[in-house]
């Protein structure tokens, strides 16, 4: 049964707000944080997306794996069974839940005091990340594109951008629908200043929220959600374009193990547009000039409906509106052609080297199988044979690494 004094914390977004960064140090730690009382009900990493895709009954990719069937009970199952006083559970997906999938989520968990965790920071960013997430996931769409139709169309822009986009980081959106079954003193909100801050500000705010103890977990060799410079995410979508149709199914993973993080990363180099002045540096991506006012005024109606409505906030809504591009950002589209050849040669070094390393490894693990093979075989020759000639005997021995007696 349920414990009245138990805790839970969803958070439920946003997902550029380093919601991937959250689930690696919680996945990472998730022994250590049992042992200090706090339960995170996974016992897969990839068992967050399963149990949200059971509740919220979709597909992904036009695809519905078997296996999601029942993870959301399996997981709630886990939380109500705890014995500690906290249970955590982190999924940015959980942001475009209905209202009747957000009541059947948190039915599920009571009596236990279920809370709600949203993450956010200033708009212009959110909609440079969320770009880049789309391009890590082989869409093709460019920036500029990509902000238009949000701008203009909001959420009926053309799919998934529009829900993906504003049905998961409209915080006064996604709280509305949380706080029809929590709340709002139950409902909290993290700011977070742009990236490439203060380091662990999102988990500094939110291990304090769910009470955990600095010191429990340990971050180190967990990397950051990082963005990609303006060339590094120009090369990765004309990649798309070029290459996903080209691989199908394997084109995303095989992104995902050998450029992102590895060759893509360091590739993009420095910028400088035609015409400006030696000394200028441009490594960041900013919005589109003709979006920026909007943004910037966006952001404030955001952080004022916010300030309005009674939720609980770590951190400080000021975060949100004082946030700006990096100096001297640039469009992907604006790119020098130069500078994307000269990252794509470095990208091909990369996956060359890659390729030969493979190769040497495959070819040493298959001398060392036809290795245990003869020795295998030799060595059940010599325990089959009734009477092995001496010079046999010599012969396996030698093969075998086996001495006289």
């Amino acid at each position: 049964m349920g414990d009245p004094g138990k805790s839970v914390y969803l958070h439920v977004g946003a997902p550029t707000a380093e919601a991937a960064f959250l689930h690696r140090a919680l996945w990472s730690n998730r022994r250590r944080l049992g042992d200090a009382g706090v339960c995170y009900p996974v016992t897969g990493p990839q068992e967050h997306f399963a149990a949200v895709m059971d509740l919220r009954e979709m597909s992904w990719g036009g695809h519905r794996d078997p296996a999601w069937d029942g993870a959301w009970d399996r997981v709630v199952r886990r939380a109500r069974d705890w014995d500690g006083p906290t249970v955590v559970f982190s999924q940015p997906l959980l942001g475009g839940a209905t209202e009747q999938q957000v009541e059947r989520a948190v039915s599920a968990l009571e009596p236990a005091e279920v809370h709600v965790v949203l993450a956010t920071r200033d708009l212009g960013w959110q909609l440079i990340l969320d770009w880049q997430e789309q391009i890590r996931h082989a869409h093709t769409i460019t920036f500029e594109r990509f902000v238009d139709d949000l701008v203009a169309l909001g959420i009926d822009a053309p799919e998934p951008y529009g829900q993906m986009f504003w049905g998961l980081h409209d915080p006064v959106r996604v709280l509305r629908t949380w706080g029809s079954a929590v709340p709002r003193e139950r409902v909290h909100v993290l700011t977070l200043p742009p990236p490439g801050g203060r380091a662990g500000v999102m988990w500094d705010r939110f291990r304090t929220l769910a009470g955990i103890a600095d010191g429990v977990c340990d971050l180190g060799g967990i990397p950051g959600d990082e963005p990609l410079s303006a060339v590094e995410a120009e090369l990765l979508r004309r990649l798309n374009e070029r290459m996903g149709p080209a691989l199908g199914g394997d084109y995303e993973r095989l992104v995902h193990d050998h450029l992102l993080g590895h060759g893509l990363a360091r590739q993009g180099g420095s910028a400088r547009l035609a015409g400006e002045p030696a000394g200028t540096v441009r490594t960041g991506m900013g919005l589109p000039a003709r979006h920026a006012d909007w943004a910037a005024r966006r952001t404030r109606e955001l952080a004022e409906s916010l300030r309005a409505s009674g939720y609980d906030v770590a951190g400080d809504l000021d975060e949100l509106t004082t946030s700006r591009a990096p100096e001297a950002a640039m469009l992907p589209g604006d790119v020098p052609e130069e500078l994307v050849a000269t990252a794509s040669v470095g990208v091909v070094a990369h996956l060359l080297e890659e390729l030969s390393l493979a190769r040497e490894r495959v070819g040493l693990a298959h001398l060392h199988s036809e290795m245990t093979g003869v020795k295998e075989n030799l060595e059940r020759l010599m325990e089959s044979a009734a009477s092995p000639s001496p010079a046999l005997q010599r012969a396996a021995r030698r093969a075998t690494g086996r001495r006289n007696p």
